[in-house]
């Protein structure tokens, strides 16, 4: 976690409550800063369409020169054992980025869990199975080192073209956690 340096309080010093409430209110304001999170506000649907585009909602500002972990929760759901959700990123210039997306196997019916992983060049997938209250979730997890500020934003599609669409929910979540 990414504190200020603590204010060195002088022996005989008379410390106000106005010197408290600062040095206080400066440190949760550093530890907020530092783990930045987005929780998405409303549903997106997207159907027959492969081509990845920015989510409405999931996207976080990073600093430069800094190293994060990630973790987070997509609640969606789309055509049982078709369509998919296919996800990746838009990071700032230069950035650096390992990740995973736990989830459903893609065009699986028997509900088969997988684990994969790639760097910031790739997209990973996962499946679907049904829609109509048969949400499904993929745990997203990885590790972002930056040079340049600027926004780290998710994008996703069907992995597979389908007439039903692929809904990501609202409630689907994004944080980071800045390391240094």
């Amino acid at each position: 976690m990414m504190l200020l340096t603590p204010r060195t309080w002088v022996v005989g010093e008379v410390v106000t409550a106005a010197m408290m409430n600062a040095e206080i209110r400066n440190q949760f304001t550093a530890l907020i800063a530092a783990e930045p999170e987005i929780v998405k506000s409303a549903d997106t649907g997207r159907a027959s369409t492969t081509t990845l585009a920015a989510d409405p909602h999931l996207a976080l500002s990073v600093a430069a020169n800094a190293t994060y972990t990630i973790d987070g929760f997509i609640d969606y759901d789309g055509a049982f054992g078709a369509g998919g959700l296919k996800v990746d990123f838009t990071l700032p210039l230069s950035a650096n980025m390992r990740w995973t997306l736990h989830g459903n196997v893609v065009a699986d019916t028997t509900q088969k869990a997988q684990t994969n992983t790639t760097d910031h060049t790739g997209s990973l997938t996962v499946g679907t199975y049904g829609t109509g209250g048969l949400h499904t979730h993929a745990r997203l997890a990885g590790h972002l080192t930056t040079v340049n500020a600027g926004t780290m934003a998710l994008r996703w599609a069907q992995s597979s073209s389908n007439v039903t669409a692929t809904t990501v929910y609202a409630k689907s979540w994004m944080r980071l956690r800045r390391v240094t």
